[in-house]
């Protein structure tokens, strides 16, 4: 045996028997690799984006200003999934928030949390929280100021702005709501011709117009801009000349037309707030009746439209009614001076006649009576009472005066 092991080929052959077998026993222990492909949808993948992140309060009381209003989002999933957000898809559905239910007024590093991904997406948030400072709300009434943009059409004017509602209230922090001077809607009048109404946004602006964020509500204003032509459309009045003959009184005046229309040179026709109308001749009427009477033209106007308006008149068998002890008021007394009605001490007495209807609803607060002591020197004056009475009625009394005192404080 020894020589054996001695001979050289003895010991490669046995070299290469013992090879053999390590090999065979290597080959069984090992399982071989299954010819098996991966599917794609379980490679890993990823998508990156910015994200705005939402707070949750309670809005009625809180005011919130976030430190930062972004986050960056790394969403991890199967590629299919991945593919689908980066097309587009779904990506709306994911919402990050900060949940501020819970906190009171403060400072504070609050989580970011998220809803609306599916559970096989991994989403990683930076930073994961958010600084936030949290203040009581308040709350303030402003007025809105209406900002008129261009200018209307040559020979056109425009008229003051209508505002609904007129205030507005603006709500914020402190710090926010004395930042606010104004609350203005903008409007524009460029070239236009007629009346213009819009729904107009509003912003709150500091003194030097810029924006400040606070809550406006209402958030817009109706706005109506009248815009009118060259001619002037006012109310019409009117005035009675000659009351019915004795025994009658007006029981009603019903004027058909209540504005005209003025034409002329600009500087003229916007003079007139009201229009003086007809002085109406109702001597000879009895009973009801409708008239028509001309429009008179007053000097420097081209016309005036309609030129001839109706009144519908009813005229009835007349009462009179007194009213005594009616004050007299002192009018124009001088500086300094003082002023004492001698007699009659305790008022006047006042007669008027008018149709028994319209005499039933006068009272005597509906009356007046006044003298006028302008100009008039300390010293005993005898001076003529002067009357105001209700439409459709006459003071049917004599010419009456008083005796008053005017003396030095």
């Amino acid at each position: 045996m020894d020589n054996w092991l001695k001979n050289n080929n003895v010991v490669k052959i046995l070299s290469i028997i013992l090879a053999v077998m390590l090999w065979k026993v290597v080959s069984l222990d090992a399982p071989t690799a299954p010819n098996v492909s991966i599917p794609i949808d379980q490679i890993q993948n990823a998508y990156f984006y910015e994200a705005k992140v939402t707070p949750k309060y309670n809005e009625n009381l809180f005011a919130v200003r976030l430190f930062s209003e972004q986050v960056d989002v790394t969403l991890r999933g199967n590629t299919n999934l991945i593919n689908q957000i980066r097309s587009g898809q779904n990506i709306d559905k994911g919402q990050f928030y900060i949940d501020l239910t819970e906190y009171k007024a403060g400072t504070y590093e609050v989580p970011v949390k998220y809803t609306g991904f599916s559970e096989q997406i991994d989403v990683e948030i930076n930073p994961s929280t958010i600084k936030v400072t949290i203040e009581d709300k308040k709350r303030k009434e402003m007025e809105i100021i209406v900002d008129k943009l261009g200018k209307e059409k040559e020979g056109y004017q425009a008229g003051e702005a209508i505002i609904k509602p007129r205030k507005v209230h603006i709500s914020g922090t402190k710090e926010q709501i004395d930042q606010v001077a104004f609350v203005k809607a903008s409007i524009s009048i460029d070239q236009a011709t007629n009346m213009i109404t819009q729904e107009v946004p509003l912003r709150a602006l500091d003194k030097n117009g810029n924006p400040i964020e606070v809550e406006i509500s209402p958030h817009t204003a109706e706005v109506q801009i009248p815009v009118t032509s060259p001619f002037h459309i006012v109310p019409l009045t009117y005035k009675i000349d000659q009351y019915p003959g004795a025994g009658y009184a007006i029981k009603s005046i019903v004027q058909k037309t209540e504005e005209v229309t003025l034409y002329g040179p600009k500087n003229i026709v916007n003079t007139f707030m009201v229009y003086p109308g007809p002085a109406l001749n109702l001597a000879n009427i009895v009973g009801k009746t409708t008239i028509q009477v001309k429009v008179p033209l007053v000097e420097g106007l081209a016309k005036v439209e309609p030129s001839m308006i109706e009144f519908e008149v009813q005229v009835v068998k007349a009462e009179t009614k007194t009213f005594n002890q009616v004050p007299i008021k002192i009018n124009g007394i001088g500086e300094g001076l003082t002023a004492t009605i001698n007699s009659p001490e305790s008022g006047i007495s006042i007669t008027l006649e008018g149709a028994p209807d319209v005499l039933k609803a006068v009272q005597k607060d509906d009356l007046e009576a006044f003298v006028d002591l302008t100009n008039l020197p300390p010293g005993e004056h005898e001076v003529p009472v002067q009357f105001n009475v209700p439409l459709l009625t006459e003071r049917i009394n004599a010419e009456q005066t008083v005796i008053v005192t005017i003396e030095k404080e």
